[in-house]
């Protein structure tokens, strides 16, 4: 019927009737190549291209790339007289975006003509609505087919590209961005493709201005890759600010540790030094007894001084090397008393690493004094292992002669037990002496998190 009444306002010349004008399908001419002729209202409503303007126009001019090929051997059938039927096809509108139509066309050979109607597939809402979404998001997206034409742009990447997408579409990506060959999006693109696996990748981008950054996250689809990526140049630059920052404070709290752990050894030689000033032996061990703490807590800042991670630090290597200054500083025989070390690398807080190099410090050296009178031999021995999960066991020990009295009480304790007992508590640890031959303690306390963190949790 459609056919008809276009069929005879090309031959009489007269104005359409109403049925050309009201119907809600879209009704037009074509040539048999696929040249646009008079098209009725509903073109332009549903499409929105004026009838002056598609008359310079084709079909295949409209229909996505991608669709091209399978509507142009569909269209040359039209000359040897077989009618298209039920094709379906993403055309093009006015606004860029592209609409779902099923078209049916009949050729007319004596007069070199096809008649055509068409009506939007409301059936496909989905892709619409995927086209709107890809049409308001906030990052750029692109597809290309496995021949890498480019049958998709999104409004986002062509402000970031700077170019239209009407002349981006059809074309291969690597002609359009020939600067990025071989590069790290290429590479990832090719991968992607060839694997299947998404990817991503973030680096200046060749073909940007001003070494502007993008990221860009690739995945492969049943026509061939989409690509989804953004600008991140403002990010990197403020992360990189930050970093910057980050280093340079780095660098002070370095030189912070370095230079506490020079003043500490400065006072560690003073009390050295005054020690000689005094024959009393009580005295002189009272000073040197001050003497190692302060050198406990000069170690600590010579380790976090050389390390990398300036908040944690390696507990198991810092009561080695703890324990081997003490022997030295006692000037021990190892073939008198062994040192006996099975110890892991724990990472704790700083104000966890002080309080357990304390304890060490008083325990082996309370071993080194007492527990081996009058040349006796034997072995102190210390362990360090992880015990509940985000917990550390820390045991100490010697086959000594052990006490000689029943423990006291806590407040007629010396002065180093009683420190020992302060330092737990700081820790909020699990301490016991242990009823063995000789003396041993054994130590449990939190070993992932500082109590000040703990406390802010």
């Amino acid at each position: 019927m459609a056919r008809r009444y276009i069929h005879r306002w090309l031959h009489k010349r007269v104005k359409p009737d109403r049925f050309f004008d009201l119907s809600p399908d879209m009704l037009f001419t074509t040539t048999l190549g696929g040249r646009f002729e008079p098209t009725n209202p509903a073109v332009a409503s549903i499409l929105g291209h004026r009838e002056t303007d598609l008359l310079n126009l084709g079909i295949l001019d409209l229909i996505q790339p991608e669709e091209r090929t399978t509507a142009a051997l569909r269209l040359a059938e039209l000359s040897a007289g077989h009618p298209i039927a039920g094709l379906e096809s993403r055309f093009r509108c006015a606004d860029g975006s592209y609409k779902w139509v099923a078209w049916n066309s009949t050729p007319y050979l004596p007069d070199g003509l096809a008649y055509t109607v068409a009506h939007e597939r409301s059936g496909k809402s989905l892709d619409t609505r995927c086209d709107s979404c890809l049409e308001s998001t906030t990052d750029a997206f692109f597809a290309v087919d496995h021949a890498w034409r480019l049958v998709r742009v999104n409004h986002q990447a062509e402000r970031l590209w700077m170019r239209n997408r009407v002349d981006l579409l059809g074309r291969n990506l690597w002609e359009v961005f020939p600067e990025a060959v071989g590069g790290p999006f290429y590479e990832m693109y090719q991968r992607v493709l060839r694997t299947g696996k998404p990817d991503r990748v973030e680096q200046v981008h060749p073909c940007a201005p001003h070494g502007r950054w993008f990221e860009a996250h690739a995945s492969s689809s049943p026509e061939g890759l989409s690509v989804i990526f953004r600008d991140v140049t403002q990010r990197r630059q403020t992360d990189d600010r930050i970093n910057r920052s980050i280093q340079e404070k780095e660098v002070l709290l370095r030189e912070v540790h370095h230079r506490v752990k020079n003043n500490l050894q400065v006072i560690c030689s003073m009390l050295r030094l005054q020690a000689r000033q005094f024959s009393d032996e009580t005295l002189q061990q009272a000073l040197r007894d001050c003497r190692e703490r302060v050198l406990a807590m000069a170690m600590l800042h010579d380790q976090l001084h050389r390390a990398k991670d300036l908040s944690n630090i390696n507990l198991g290597e810092y009561i080695r090397n703890l324990a081997a200054s003490l022997f030295c500083s006692y000037g021990v025989d190892s073939a008198t008393i062994a040192l006996e070390m099975d110890i892991e690398d724990i990472t704790v807080a700083m104000d966890t690493a002080i309080p357990c190099g304390l304890i060490v410090n008083e325990l082996v050296s309370n071993s080194l004094r007492h527990a081996f009178p009058e040349g006796r031999t034997g072995h102190i021995s210390l362990a360090l292992h992880t015990a509940a999960p985000g917990r550390a066991e820390l045991t100490l020990g010697d086959d000594g002669q052990g006490f000689t009295e029943p423990e006291r009480p806590a407040n007629s304790r010396s002065l180093g037990l009683r420190l020992v007992d302060l330092l737990a508590e700081q820790l909020d640890a699990v301490m016991v002496r242990l009823d063995r031959a000789g003396t041993v303690y054994r130590l449990e306390f939190q070993a992932t998190e500082s109590r000040e963190t703990e406390s802010h949790g």
